[in-house]
């Protein structure tokens, strides 16, 4: 596949002395859907304005193809399209700053008329066209951000957590949307710490805790190492812990403790004959126990 983002020994300290991002190596290829995922405060929003250039790396170089983003930053910013956590566009109609946005771009004035109908229709807000965006609701304010990107069709979409105010039907429709971005041949970056979210649109996920890129790779690849199925057992009594060690990797969480084990059905019987067991329960391996587990059990 065709590299388009090279990240190298990318790291960030702000002036406050947070560290950001920790020495990051990474590559981002062509027309796939990449997911950073990792909770508030892992460097994803910031690893996503360094690479289009609204933040500068503390040390360490990114290339957008091919280009340098701290000698070439102009050059950089033409082929990005950046749909923020919080809307940018505001004091104007929702079709004036879509078209506004749009003609920027260059696109031709008819086409970019039936992208941005095609979008408002898509989502649902058609009829708020020709109402102040901040008159909208937090939602609907986050759905003229991703139409903004959606219209534009850039060669690198980036999109900062982006169902965060969306409701559950809202975000079937924002994913068919940002997936369709790859048939116009963009490369897609979404920042989220959304499980289900990384999990329906992924080509490919970086797993980032506290500025540190602890894995990356398809969702199969991530949870290969830990089968495909998880025991998850309720406890009244902690010294269970230590009598189900030897069976396999444990995650504990308050009463609930969570096994990986190659061998889960004579696990459940040894469990099963255990003093201080509420319930047992089989469930199919996700992105968050490979976070758990990558973790040592931080919850996104």
């Amino acid at each position: 596949m065709k590299e388009v983002i090279n990240i190298q020994n990318l790291t960030k300290v702000y002036k406050n002395g947070v560290v950001a991002l920790k020495g990051l190596n990474l590559k981002i290829y062509g027309n796939e859907i990449f997911v950073i995922l990792g909770p508030n405060g892992a460097g994803k929003t910031t690893l996503l304005y360094i690479i289009s250039t609204i933040l500068k790396p503390t040390e360490g170089s990114v290339y957008v193809m091919g280009y340098d983003i701290a000698k070439e930053p102009g050059k950089v910013r033409e082929l990005i399209g950046f749909a923020f956590t919080e809307v940018t566009l505001f004091n104007t109609t929702v079709y004036k700053a879509l078209w506004a946005h749009g003609r920027i771009y260059g696109i031709p004035k008819n086409e970019l008329r039936q992208r941005i109908l095609d979008c408002l229709n898509e989502l649902d807000i058609i009829n708020k066209a020709d109402t102040i965006i901040w008159e909208l609701s937090s939602g609907q304010r986050k759905r003229v951000e991703i139409c903004k990107v959606i219209i534009q069709r850039p060669k690198i979409a980036i999109f900062d957590e982006p169902t965060i105010t969306i409701d559950i039907d809202g975000k079937h429709k924002v994913w068919s949307l940002i997936k369709s971005l790859k048939k116009y041949g963009s490369t897609v970056i979404i920042a989220t710490n959304d499980i289900y979210e990384a999990e329906y649109l992924a080509d490919r996920v970086a797993i980032l805790n506290k500025g540190e890129l602890l894995a990356v790779g398809s969702i199969d690849e991530l949870k290969k190492p830990l089968g495909r199925e998880v025991l998850e057992l309720e406890i009244s009594d902690a010294s269970v812990i230590s009598k189900i060690n030897h069976l396999g990797r444990i995650i504990v969480s308050g009463n609930y403790v969570r096994l990986y084990s190659d061998k889960l059905q004579d696990a459940v019987k040894e469990i099963s004959s255990l003093n201080g067991v509420i319930s047992i329960r089989r469930l199919n391996v996700t992105l968050d126990d490979v976070f758990l587990m990558l973790t040592g059990g931080v919850k996104l």
